[in-house]
């Protein structure tokens, strides 16, 4: 109870000095053009009065553009802007929102800037063309209709993990989308159908990628460039007849070995990177056969590499391609994981997860360079206190858990009539129910198993008594037969006996009339 009471007063106490040091922040407005403004040292606090600030100095209706971009905000309501029925374009990057932000209701919005927050589900209304949110936790977007432009959105290092978390709205007319460091696993290229007459740009690097799909069989005719290096591909199949359009590929730095006989890629194609592959030497001499003018665009695989090259690309002679692949990924897997590994294995392992983290940290990096140390701190603190409400909100969680826990071994323990005595731990009463289960399990089998052979037993005596009782019947039968011929025989005796009686009586009538 004191400790409970301790850490209410810290929180308290965090608390307090926070909200004094929010207050005494006072919020700054900059007009930058007519129609222009930048809100710099604006909190939840006093967000509101900022808003009203710029009303009074311009009517709502002629902003078009509001920055709030560097400050600690923690939540925005579309309620809030509402009155800027005209807004365009709305920066709230580099703060420290969280969960939702819903701006579905401002119908005229075109551009949003939600880089470098905390952000996991992002709501836009129909007019959306252009959505930066870079380096958050977003795992949905979802946008309100389809709007006549074509949309560009920078989803760069988020959670979405498929191309089905971008809901139909905002998979129409898309020209640019960026997805790099997030989590997919699958593609499939028919998810973007909607979007085949004006994707330009797409960028899946650094995402978990290892099947694609192109249900539909679309083509993107307007492709540039698609970069879906750094990933987990085995296999260039004709789903990538997709992209065969684009002027730039990169599929580098994937597991790829095999590539399909029936790929081919345009002969516009001014860039082609397939380096840091393991392709059997078969697949690539009949891939470039096909496709011979790519031998001088592709990107070499280095100078430093010591293996059969087929162009400009290292391979192996594999007789069983995806089956070699298939044994070598998994030896090393078991050797890593058993701490067995060798040095240039770790060392490959190593180098594909920095390559990765490096453009993690880049990319934050560069993302929060230009806020101020004062609100980088602000927004640090405001971070940390909101992970300690979480983790107090888990050991709160977890508390109940156990005090619910510990009354259900209680009472269990007083069901089964085990002694629970004071100072017992819930982990020791637990091992004491699952031996008293254990034992009584046992128990249980033992009494099953002496029914069983008592079972069997019976049904062995059955099965003797059956026998005997079909010998005797066999027996009984027998004596019946034997008993019917009996009573013929007696019958044919007895009617012998009476015609020799009748004979007999003739004679004696013939002797007495002699």
């Amino acid at each position: 109870m004191v400790s409970s009471l301790q850490g209410c007063t810290v929180l308290a106490f965090l608390l307090c000095v926070t909200s004094t040091v929010v207050q005494s922040l006072i919020h700054e407005i900059k007009q930058q053009g007519t129609n222009k403004f930048k809100i710099e040292k604006v909190t939840d606090a006093n967000l509101r009065q900022a808003l009203l600030d710029i009303r009074s100095k311009v009517s709502p209706s002629n902003v078009k553009e509001l920055d709030l971009s560097g400050n600690p905000l923690i939540k925005i309501s579309a309620d809030d802007l509402a009155p800027f029925t005209n807004l365009e374009l709305l920066n709230l990057s580099t703060n420290v929102f969280t969960e939702t932000v819903d701006l579905q209701s401002l119908s005229r919005l075109r551009t949003v800037d939600l880089n470098s927050n905390y952000v996991e589900r992002v709501l836009v209304g129909p007019a959306i063309e252009t959505i930066y949110a870079a380096n958050n936790n977003i795992s949905l977007v979802a946008c309100q209709g389809a709007g006549p432009g074509t949309r560009r959105f920078h989803l760069a290092k988020n959670t979405i993990s498929s191309l089905l978390d971008l809901t139909d709205g905002c998979r129409a007319r898309v020209e640019y989308l960026d997805l790099k460091l997030n989590e997919i696993d699958t593609l499939d290229f028919g998810e973007l159908a909607s979007s085949s007459g004006t994707l330009q740009h797409l960028n899946l690097q650094y995402n978990f990628i290892f099947d694609i799909k192109n249900r539909g069989n679309v083509v993107f005719s307007q492709l540039q460039t698609v970069d879906l290096s750094g990933n987990k591909l085995a296999f260039m199949g004709p789903e990538l007849n997709a992209i065969s359009n684009a002027r730039s590929i990169n599929l580098s730095n994937n597991k790829l070995v095999l590539i399909s006989p029936t790929l081919v890629l345009s002969p516009t194609l001014s860039y082609f990177d397939l380096s840091g592959n393991g392709f059997q030497c078969d697949t690539l001499r009949m891939f470039f056969r096909k496709n011979a003018q790519l031998k001088k665009k592709a990107s070499p695989e280095g100078q430093s590499v010591t293996c059969p090259m087929v162009g400009p690309y290292c391979c192996e002679e594999m007789t069983a391609p995806f089956a070699d692949r298939l044994i070598d990924l998994k030896r090393k897997e078991i050797t890593l994981f058993s701490d067995h590994g060798s040095e240039r294995e770790r060392a490959e392992c190593e180098r594909e997860n920095r390559a990765r983290q490096q453009e993690i940290e880049a990319m934050e990096h560069q993302s929060r360079a230009k806020v101020d140390e004062a609100t980088r701190r602000l927004q640090a603190k405001i971070q940390l206190e909101q992970k300690k409400k979480s983790l107090e909100e888990q050991v709160s969680s977890g508390r109940r858990t156990y005090d619910e826990m510990d009354r259900e071994l209680k009472e269990t323990v007083a069901q089964i009539g085990l002694t629970d005595t004071p100072g017992k731990s819930a982990l020791d009463l637990l091992h004491e129910i699952q031996q008293w289960y254990q034992d009584s399990y046992t128990e249980q089998q033992s009494q099953q198993n002496a029914a069983i052979q008592d079972e069997n037993m019976y049904q062995q005596k059955e099965s003797l008594v059956a026998e005997e009782n079909a010998r005797l019947k066999k027996l009984n039968g027998e004596a019946n037969q034997a008993l019917e011929r009996a009573k013929a025989e007696q019958q044919t005796l007895s009617e012998r006996e009476q015609q020799l009686a009748k004979i007999l009586e003739k004679a004696k009538t013939g002797q007495q009339a002699t």
